[in-house]
């Protein structure tokens, strides 16, 4: 660059002087003509004036816009320049083309006359051009000092206006103290001129004295240019908060680098990551959303090819193999056929951000084991992240997840993690738990304690809801996450402690006989985490205490029936557990926890058919037979009026009490 302001001082400009930098497009170099206008501005300072060359949209517009706009600058920079903008005016006027002659209406009626009004009009018009320009040297010559008249981007020009402004700097060239700098592509303008077997580039040489290519970034420098365009687009950001260093180089050096070319390219892909974390924040992982955004601006139909393969890019083997695998591979073939010479950007971008998808390419197969990972680092991997990135939308799921890597962070304070969980609708609590899974093998020792207490008390505030045949019950979803903390600790001894502090702070009988069963020896329910002597004094413990105490608030007790079974079966099932004394709620919620239903469907139909049924057998011999079971039914159908559920169980439980029974 010093050397260009040099020589823009100090070139011979007596007549005038034409200087071009050639690159190719995005080379830099209208970030070059912006520092030589900022060394231009220094001590010595010279007049710069700026053409933009796409202001206009025919030769006569070029003419008239060029010299005006030229004057206009001069006039505002310093008054000693009025005269001459006023000269360079006067000699635009005369330059452009005849906009006026008077060859119609009754004051010229034959063509003869036209023709002699034209040329008699020339003829004044070219002595008087020949004379502006004589005083335009002059003044200019007076002027003592260079003005530099900078003229950019011609090469985005069409072919005729390209070929009209060389025309118009080979016109004013010769202007005494004028510079033109010039920036262009060579081989796009040398085409340009071109016309009719003549070489473009001998006619450039002819106006052009010197050419000074900005040279080719190199690869290393370009590397360096995005990081430094990055840091600044992403300073503050809380993107950076979800940037995996480790991945970072390989997809710089695999993907993100081989599609930027140029200088431009660099400032394009920064404004696009800066405009996508201001809209998806931290939620995406940084390294996958950078390769993303790289190959959707640099790569389109790559981009919308990936768009179109999103399933089959993030399907694992065991969901692969419920969906139609030969569609999968075909999406994933069409995303290659895409890259064209980009082939291998585009493998390394299915292999650094799509495991899922590297069967497709001859590559690993990820079970379904993997997807809580890629969920946990928020990594395009996974369908929901993915389909973030995609369609700006939280799926259910990753609401959930969000709200459960939150629920995370405040795992071992109680306080904090009973008023997050209780802030969240009902309806989400469920899935929310469900989604701490994910941290299998990473709860803080001080957080099972705490987790395992609040999840287990949380049980009685998650509303029902309709289920697949193949979803687990809310019971199952709370205990699940149980087990994973209480895996955690060090052995039964430990896990012995947890429970017998857990215990008394579990404010329901049914989530205490899930934690006590959970961690016992029973066939088909316990994990064997504590002795198998523990075990039964947990067991015995809480059997005396269901047989004890009756529920403060029973409506809470999510498992009432199954609780009096249980504690009626540890008691060796001899005495009736119920009888009409108890109060109307607890026979209330004894038949509303004996619902249950039935899920059917026939092989030629995707119908689900639902059938409601009670536990019959059970209440019978948990009320000593029909009798006394008949009179609970009957001291609840007052209440029933105002509760909806117990009012269509006791319907139901009135069909067997006349005898009605389920199809086998």
């Amino acid at each position: 660059m010093a050397s260009i302001v040099h020589e823009v001082r100090s070139v011979d400009v007596v007549q005038g002087y034409v200087i071009a930098l050639s690159g190719p497009w995005g080379s830099g170099k209208t970030s070059l003509l912006n520092l030589i206008r900022l060394q231009l501005d220094g001590a010595p300072r010279l007049p710069v004036v700026n053409f933009n060359p796409w202001m206009f949209s025919n030769t006569e517009q070029l003419v008239q816009s060029f010299f005006g706009e030229v004057a206009s600058q001069l006039r505002t920079k310093e008054d000693r320049l009025a005269a001459v903008a006023a000269e360079i005016e006067a000699y635009g006027e005369l330059l452009a083309p005849l906009t006026f002659v008077p060859i119609a209406g009754p004051l010229i009626q034959r063509a003869s006359e036209a023709a002699g009004a034209v040329r008699r009009f020339r003829e004044s018009r070219d002595g008087s051009v020949v004379f502006r320009k004589e005083m335009l040297a002059a003044e200019l010559t007076r002027l003592g000092e260079r003005i530099v008249v900078i003229l950019d981007d011609i090469d985005r020009l069409q072919t005729a206006e390209i070929r009209d402004i060389f025309k118009l700097v080979r016109l004013t060239a010769s202007f005494p103290n004028v510079i033109y700098l010039l920036a262009f592509d060579r081989g796009r303008v040398e085409e340009a001129l071109t016309e009719s077997g003549i070489p473009g580039r001998g006619y450039l040489e002819k106006i052009v004295q010197t050419t000074i290519d900005v040279p080719v970034i190199a690869d290393e420098l370009l590397i360096a240019q995005v990081g430094q365009a990055l840091d600044a687009a992403l300073d503050g950001s809380p993107a950076m908060e979800r940037f995996d260093k480790d991945r970072w180089p390989d997809v710089l050096i695999e993907v993100v680098a081989p599609l930027i070319r140029n200088v431009r390219d660099v400032r394009r892909f920064a404004a696009s990551i800066r405009t996508t974390v201001d809209s998806l924040g931290g939620q995406i992982e940084l390294v996958d959303l950078l390769a993303l955004e790289a190959t959707r601006i640099f790569l389109p139909d790559v981009f919308t090819a990936i768009a179109d393969a999103a399933t089959a890019l993030t399907a694992t083997r065991s969901s692969a193999a419920r969906s139609g695998g030969r569609s999968d591979e075909e999406a994933v073939k069409r995303i290659l056929e895409e890259a064209a010479e980009q082939r291998s950007v585009v493998e390394s971008v299915i292999s650094r951000l799509f495991p899922g998808g590297l069967r497709h390419i001859g590559g690993s197969s990820y079970g379904a084991d993997w997807e809580k990972d890629w969920l946990k680092a928020r990594r395009v991997a996974h369908p929901d992240i993915l389909r973030l990135y995609l369609e700006r939308t939280h799926t259910s799921k990753m609401a959930a997840f969000t709200d459960a890597e939150r629920a995370f962070k405040v795992l071992a304070d109680r306080a904090a993690l009973e008023e997050f969980l209780s802030s969240i609708e009902p309806e989400r609590v469920e899935d929310v738990i469900s989604a701490l899974e994910a941290y299998e093998g990473e709860y803080p020792s001080e957080a099972v304690p705490v987790a395992v207490t609040v999840l287990l008390n949380t049980m009685p505030c998650l509303p029902d809801r309709p289920r697949g045949m193949l979803e687990l019950d809310a019971r199952l979803v709370v205990s699940r996450v149980v087990l994973r903390l209480l895996r955690q600790l060090q052995g039964p001894d430990e896990v012995a402690t947890i429970v017998r502090e857990a215990l008394p702070e579990i404010t329901t009988l049914s989530a205490r006989l899930q934690l006590v069963l959970l961690v016992g020896h029973r066939k088909g329910a316990g994990h064997k985490l504590v002795s198998e002597a523990v075990a039964t004094e947990l067991e015995g413990d809480l059997a005396q205490a269901v047989r004890s105490e009756e529920p403060a608030d029973v409506s809470k007790e999510r498992d009432y029936l199954r609780v009096l079974y249980w504690a009626y079966r540890q008691a060796g099932g001899q005495n009736a557990t119920l009888d009409a004394g108890h109060r109307p709620a607890v026979h209330a919620q004894v038949l509303i926890t004996a619902k249950t239903e039935t899920l059917r469907s026939s092989g030629d139909s995707r119908v689900v058919k639902r059938e409601a049924l009670l536990r019959w057998p059970i209440l019978e011999e948990l009320y000593g037979g029909q009798e006394a079971l008949r009179q609970a039914i009957d001291s609840v159908s007052e209440i029933a009026e105002e509760n909806p559920d117990l009012a269509r169980v006791i319907d139901l439980a009135k069909k067997y009490l006349g005898g009605w029974r389920p199809e086998d």
